[in-house]
Formats: C-alpha cells, structure tokens, sequence
C-alpha cells in the first residue's frame, strides 16, 4: 500500500494540509456566493415591479408607493372589462380595455397618480412616485506618501 503523506511536519503532510483548508475554503467561498445571489434576486425582484390586481370592480392594493423608475405590473383576475386610466397626476397614461391580461407601466415621473377604471365609478386606487434615492458615495484618502 502506497503512503500518499508523510509524517507531521514533513512537506508532503504540510501540503496536503494547505490542500485541504484551499479546498474548504473555496467550498464555503462557493456556497456564500450561491446564497448572496439567491437572496439578491429574490430581493431585487419584489422591489422591482410591485403588482396590482385589478378584480371585479376593485384594485388590490388600492394604495401603492414606488420609487422613480420603477415598472408596475397591473394584471386582470376577474372576468369584467376593465381599464387603467389615470385621472389626475404628473403624467397621463391609460391602458386598452380588457377582460384579461396585464399591463406594464415604467414610472419615471415623481408625484401622486389617481388611477380609475373608467367602466366602474367606484374602482380608485393611488399610485405615490418618489424620488430614488441617490448613490451612496465613498471618499478614499490619498495614498500616504
């Protein structure tokens, strides 16, 4: 039988030793990787593209706050025609009429948005953009000389 090391403190052992924490190392170093993606995807997605049921005669949620830039998704879940209109606010837009489907809008302008179903008086919902919050900076000292 072949001895593939060789007694503590001789090269060989020291070496299969370093091999060893290198490979446990790149294993841990691997699997946080794999979870900070995870996590960071999971994340990134919710606050992203926040979604709006619209029902039978109802908006869920009725009251919705993004940041600029954000892009909401308004899907169809019942079986009466619907729309997304926007009564008041600091850009106008409005959806086709539809009984099933999605719509997807990007909000670039920030301010308060009054959104209407124009088939039923009754369907309101207000839809708050805000500024995104600004980069943070960091200020590295000059190199000591």
């Amino acid at each position: 039988m072949l001895k593939r090391d060789g007694p503590p403190g001789s090269v060989l052992h020291v070496s299969r030793l370093v091999r060893t924490r290198w490979l446990r190392s790149a294993v841990a170093v691997g699997a946080a990787l794999v979870l900070v993606a995870a996590l960071g995807s999971a994340g990134a997605g919710a606050a992203s593209s926040p979604k709006v049921r619209l029902g039978d005669n109802f908006f869920k949620p009725t009251k919705l706050t993004v940041t600029a830039g954000t892009t909401v998704t308004w899907t169809w879940t019942g079986s009466n025609t619907h729309n997304v209109s926007v009564t008041s606010g600091p850009q106008k837009f409005r959806s086709p009429d539809q009984a099933s489907g999605s719509y997807t809008r990007t909000l670039t302008k920030t301010g308060t948005y009054k959104i209407v179903c124009t088939f039923h008086p009754g369907m309101v919902m207000t839809l708050k953009v805000k500024k995104a919050p600004r980069p943070a900076t960091t200020t590295t000292p000059p190199p000591s000389s």
